[in-house]
């Protein structure tokens, strides 16, 4: 009977490392990268946790202080997230685009068997989905509420054309991902004239 209770528990064990794992890396506050297996992302009070598994097989759970970021592949794609601190919580943001002048971060949300949100439902106030990055490291939090005037506030000096299309048809909350890209292409061919 022990030996049957074993041999299931091992068998789990294995169905579940190896439907959550994913080979990747941690990148280190001092620059270092150290390889491993990714398993879940958890959000937790403080923000959110990832399980790592080293190469030697030592399980740690990293919250984003302690680490500048992490990546894997998943389904054939790259993903890289990098932790930054918002109101006093620390969060691992989704990069979605990387842009010159522009980058967009996204809150990861359970669409995948790698990210565990339930806890979200328990915040009183969810954290803002999507984070603007520019100039030196500097975090923009765009939260659905209030959207609009974040956005325009943020775009009217340096493209005061893409801030008045805030709000209307495709540059809504949804299109976030369109509108930085093309804020990047605008700037970009602002340089390209002087």
């Amino acid at each position: 009977m022990m030996r049957h209770c074993y041999l299931l528990f091992l068998v789990l064990f294995t169905a579940l490392v190896s439907a959550e794992s994913y080979r990747g890396f941690l990148l280190t506050k001092d620059g270092f990268q150290l390889t491993g297996y990714l398993n879940v992302l958890q959000y937790a009070p403080g923000g959110n946790i990832i399980t790592f598994t080293n190469d030697f097989g030592d399980e740690y759970h990293i919250h984003p202080f302690l680490v500048s970021g992490f990546g894997f592949n998943y389904q054939g794609e790259s993903m890289r997230f990098v932790s930054r601190q918002h109101e006093g919580m620390w969060y691992f943001l989704q990069e979605e685009v990387r842009g010159k002048s522009i980058s967009l971060f996204r809150l990861p949300r359970g669409g995948g068997r790698w990210v565990d949100d339930s806890m979200l439902r328990l915040f009183t106030v969810p954290p803002p989905e999507y984070y603007l990055e520019y100039g030196q490291g500097e975090f923009l939090a765009v939260p659905r509420s209030g959207y609009k005037r974040t956005l325009r506030d943020f775009l009217a000096e340096a493209s005061p054309g893409l801030a008045k299309k805030i709000g209307s048809k495709g540059y809504r909350y949804r299109d976030m991902h369109a509108i930085v890209v093309e804020f990047n292409e605008r700037s970009s061919r602002k340089r390209r004239r002087l």
